[in-house]
């Protein structure tokens, strides 16, 4: 089993205090503070993370570093910096600084997200994340987040005894529709748990139709991550054309996502190139930053389940495109007797 990628694509519903709004308490009474924070906040829904690291750096101060709240939004901002180790020490300041369970519960839980972000299949950083999350299901039992995230390393620890009698916890608890899903899903597949699930995507394309990752399912989807002004990605065009061709339409979904800025120069050259498959503009950089992608080109196969089987970096002279994706392709059970000569 190959290890998953390091600063993975998703990290989990557990940061969901970066969208929430500050705890009415001590360290955060003051509307200096607050401030701050929520100037913090939008900056990061703008990803603007520098800029957000020190608007919650500030709220921190005007707070005599003394917010817990303040180091956890800190370390969501330092965790999108690429910053693991100051992200994993801001959960610390949290957990020492936090005058409530619930924010010390959350960056537990934060703690152990980053861990596993980076933990691949190494046993003693999953056991480390293991014990974050089982410290934050103890501090807030009632919250099922908690009781996932435990599951999910415990999964990738091969402990799925374990994890299962946490995803039934999780889901006595009422859990939303989206993560009573992800618990019955690692329920009824708990290897599944040892894979790396692509993160669920909605965009609309060039000629206006609706994908996402939820009515893809059942279909094998390479995603081609790309833009005008990266020589190999120009030259992947004429491979990937004949991908489109290869097998069919009904069982493979090609998207070529851009990470152009520059929207005239990307149509045009999408007309001029008569790319006719899929396309979409990342203006935003969203869908990059939930697929963890830095590099162009980048390509990623995901199975009928939404589990990303491959990643492909750059375009290798000695070896297509399609001959790359070839092999793993060919292990789809949705492609088998499918590919055309």
């Amino acid at each position: 089993m190959k290890s998953l990628p390091t600063l993975p694509v998703v990290f989990s519903i557990a940061c969901v205090v970066f969208a929430q709004h500050l705890p009415a308490q001590t360290a955060a009474t003051d509307p200096a503070v607050i401030e701050a924070c929520e100037r913090g906040k939008t900056d990061m829904q703008e990803h603007k993370y520098k800029e957000a690291l020190e608007a919650f750096k500030n709220a921190n101060k005007l707070a005599h570093d003394s917010c817990g709240e303040c180091y956890l939004l800190t370390a969501f901002a330092y965790f999108h910096l690429r910053d693991q180790g100051h992200a994993l020490e801001s959960c610390d300041k949290a957990i020492a600084t936090a005058t409530t369970i619930e924010v010390r519960a959350s960056a537990h839980n934060m703690k152990g997200n980053f861990l596993l972000a980076s933990a691949g299949m190494d046993a003693k950083t999953l056991h480390t994340a293991e014990g974050e999350f089982q410290a934050a299901a103890t501090l807030d039992p009632k919250a099922p987040v908690f009781h996932l995230n435990l599951a999910k390393a415990l999964l990738r620890e091969s402990k799925d005894e374990a994890a299962k009698q946490e995803l039934q916890v999780c889901l006595e608890c009422a859990p939303d529709e989206k993560m009573k899903d992800e618990a019955q899903k690692l329920l009824a597949k708990p290897e599944r748990g040892r894979e790396e699930s692509a993160p669920d995507f909605q965009l609309t394309t060039m000629r206006g139709q609706q994908l996402s990752l939820q009515a893809l399912a059942g279909h094998v989807v390479v995603m081609d991550f790309w833009a005008t002004w990266c020589p190999p990605c120009r030259e992947s065009v004429p491979e990937l054309r004949d991908l489109t061709r290869k097998y069919p339409a009904e069982k493979l979904v090609l998207i070529s996502v851009s990470a152009d800025k520059d929207e005239n120069a990307w149509r045009e050259f999408v007309a001029k190139k008569k790319m006719d498959w899929a396309q979409y503009r990342d203006s935003d950089g969203k869908i990059l930053e939930a697929f963890g992608i830095h590099s162009f080109p980048t390509y990623l196969v995901i199975d009928g389940d939404g589990m990303i089987k491959e990643r492909i970096h750059g375009l290798n002279p000695q070896e297509t495109v399609v001959h790359r994706l070839k092999a793993v392709l060919g292990q789809m059970p949705q492609l088998e007797g499918e590919a055309r000569k």
